[in-house]
Order: C-alpha cells, then sequence, then structure tokens
C-alpha cells in the first residue's frame, strides 16, 4: 500500500528551462482549514475595498516578456485579462479563496494559481517546467482533454515514479485542471505565483499577502505553509 502524506510534505521544484524564462521568484503555498474555504463569496463592497488599498503593480510588460519568451507574443496574460474584465463589469464573488486569489490576482496583475491537490504520497512535488511535448490536460469546465504543446509552460504534481500530472498550462491557451478545481469540499488548496522575468522576490511574495488580506476581512481562518525548493 502507498504510503500518503497531508501536503506539508510537499516540495517545488522549479526546472532549469522554466529558470531559463527568467522565473527567479517562483513561490506556492497550502492553505488547509477544517472547513470550506468557499464560504463566504466576498460582495461587492468589500472587493472594492481591498482593491483601493492593496498596492497594484505594473507588470503587464513583465508578463508580456514571459508570453513572448514562449513564443506567444501576441498572447494577452491571464493576469492582465483577469484585471480588464474585473475593471469593466459588476463584481461577482465565487466564494472565500476563490476570491482571494481573483483579488490577489488584480492586484499583483498575473495570473495566479489555486488547485486542490488532495492527498499525495510521501515524497510527491510541485514541478515547474517547459512541456515536453505529449502531455494533455482537461480546462477546467470542460470534458475533454486538450494536448499541451512542447515548450509551453506547465506546472503539475510529480509523485514519486509516476507520470507528471498538469495542474495548468501557460501559453497561446491558459488553462486549469478540473479533476483539481477547489470545490465547498476542499480542505487544502495549492497557491502557486509563477512570477515573470523583469519581478523581483516582492513580487510573488505580495501574492500571499494579498490572499490573507480577503481571508480576513470574510473571517476565514486558515492555515499558511510555504512549500519549500
Amino acid at each position: 500500500m502507498t504510503a500518503h502524506a497531508p501536503t506539508e510534505n510537499l516540495k517545488l521544484v522549479v526546472a532549469p528551462d522554466a529558470r531559463a524564462l527568467g522565473l527567479r521568484h517562483v513561490r506556492a503555498w497550502t492553505l488547509s482549514a477544517p472547513v470550506p474555504m468557499t464560504e463566504p463569496v466576498l460582495d461587492a463592497s468589500g472587493a472594492t475595498e481591498l482593491l483601493a488599498a492593496l498596492p497594484r503593480e505594473d507588470s503587464h510588460t513583465g508578463y508580456r516578456k514571459l508570453m513572448a519568451a514562449l513564443g506567444h507574443p501576441g498572447t494577452t496574460p491571464a493576469g492582465e485579462r483577469l484585471r480588464d474584465a474585473v475593471a469593466q463589469r459588476p463584481w461577482r464573488g465565487h466564494g472565500g479563496v476563490i476570491d482571494a486569489v481573483t483579488i490577489a490576482s488584480v492586484a499583483v496583475g498575473g495570473g495566479i494559481g489555486l488547485h486542490d491537490l488532495g492527498r499525495l504520497p510521501v515524497g510527491s512535488s510541485v514541478l515547474v517546467r517547459r512541456s515536453p511535448g505529449g502531455e494533455r490536460i482537461v480546462p477546467a469546465f470542460s470534458a475533454r482533454s486538450r494536448p499541451i504543446p512542447s515548450g509551453d509552460l506547465t506546472y503539475g504534481v510529480q509523485r514519486p515514479g509516476e507520470t507528471f500530472e498538469p495542474l495548468a498550462w501557460l501559453g497561446r491557451r491558459d488553462s486549469d485542471s478540473a479533476e483539481h478545481q477547489v470545490t465547498a469540499d476542499s480542505r487544502s488548496v495549492c497557491v502557486i505565483a509563477l512570477g515573470h522575468p523583469d519581478d523581483g522576490p516582492r513580487h510573488t511574495e505580495a501574492v500571499i499577502t494579498a490572499v490573507g488580506s480577503v481571508l480576513r476581512l470574510l473571517r476565514i481562518a486558515v492555515k499558511v505553509r510555504a512549500i519549500p525548493e
């Protein structure tokens, strides 16, 4: 029988080909709680208050540089698209930690990953790398798998002795894994901030600060742990 352990045993591994893109400050954290982390929903007044209070970074150029390095210079980065959408439409919260990551993404100007990892074998890691090709992912809100082109950026779960399982794909498309979407049943989730070639260490560290601000406003008590490299 395979030994399983909570996500406290996870390690973060950034492959050399991902570091070569300029991703020098990748950060990841686990958030855990004995109760649902998707309640309550952040309302419009709370979102407005937080977005006014949190420092907003001008990081569009850096994330566009990352897309260009991946071979997709005309692609608008996910964080930029999200920031525009929040500015142009009435706020609609989806609940708890999901709203926290949305607010953090708008503040830092970059896409942030949020995934339910479940329980993993001892020795598992979150691996950030460029895809070698041949990988597939079922995007969130879809039932159909799609191929991940060679060279695009992926991160996912690497279990000991097993095949790499993508959690997200960043390239011409930007997709999260449907299997690891956060739900009301999630008790341990992973937040991942990749950063961009022009950032400093404070850029990705600011992510967990923003997430914490939302969770405190919503009075959701969680245990936060940085995933070590």
